[in-house]
């Protein structure tokens, strides 16, 4: 075994990740830029999660553009194998339309175009370097110490919602509200943004949000909106679905939070 392996798995188990912020001395009075100065100062590798984090945000905006080179660079090698002369191996051998032999720069930039990948991969980005910083310990510590409760309960919500018999219901029960306009296009744009956000507030919002998405793909998408109408849909919907998840304390989590504050200070 490697000196330099030992000296990484033995880091020790003590130490304190991420710092307390009551732990940070701060100068009273100072300014929001000389409280990050400070912070930097006394922990690095705030400066470094950091600069991590926005590179995360500028990958975000960025995936649809890295898509866009995927295709590009796909094309060019879809190009340059029909090129070939007649005694190499055919670009089409089982006749499904796609080259067999794939780019791998293309397929490449299609992963990192992939929205659902970016916070995934810098996370992995960091979990890396928070090792190297503190030791593989310090950074084994830190992942097991988060509670995922809510992630996985979200992720579990909205693989169930999208499932068929959910779609099927939901849409069932939406083509009657949509008949009382018509059963226009508008009249279902009106029924999934008004109706399907109130389910949030007994279905949980990140099924509502689901159904909601996936229905509009079907009954107003589908007919090729403008891009401002299919933009403006998409904030509406995100606006109604947390509007929509208030009227109980099942699905809006964030009401139960300031509820004891607010009740506090009412009796106070």
């Amino acid at each position: 075994m490697s000196p330099w392996f030992f000296a990484v798995s033995t880091a020790p188990l003590t130490q304190a990740f991420p710092k307390a912020l009551d732990s940070y001395v701060t100068k009273a009075g100072a300014g929001l830029w000389d409280v990050l100065v400070a912070r930097a100062q006394a922990e690095p590798f705030n400066l470094v999660a950091t600069g991590i984090f926005l590179l995360a945000i500028v990958h975000t905006f960025l995936a649809g553009k890295l898509r866009h080179w995927g295709h590009v660079v796909d094309e060019r090698h879809a190009a340059k194998l029909k090129t070939r002369v007649p005694r190499a191996r055919p670009a089409d051998v089982d006749g499904d339309g796609t080259p067999d032999e794939v780019s791998f720069p293309g397929q490449v930039l299609h992963f990192l175009g992939e929205i659902e990948v970016v916070f995934g991969l810098w996370a992995v980005v960091l979990g890396v370097a928070l090792a190297v910083h503190a030791g593989v310990e310090t950074a084994i510590g830190y992942v097991s110490k988060v509670n995922y409760t809510e992630p996985l309960f979200v992720f579990v919500i909205m693989a169930m919602a999208a499932t068929r018999p959910v779609i099927v219901l939901a849409e069932a029960g939406l083509r009657r509200v949509a008949a009382l306009g018509g059963g226009t296009p508008f009249a279902w744009w009106v029924a999934l943004l008004v109706v399907t956000p109130v389910l949030g507030s007994f279905i949980t919002e990140p099924a509502a949000m689901t159904v909601a998405a996936l229905l509009l793909a079907r009954q107003f998408y589908a007919y090729e909106p403008s891009s401002n109408l299919k933009y403006a849909t998409i904030g509406l919907l995100f606006v109604n679905i947390s509007v929509g998840g208030t009227l109980t304390h099942f699905a809006a989590p964030p009401v139960l939070m300031v509820a004891g504050p607010r009740w506090f200070f009412a009796g106070s």
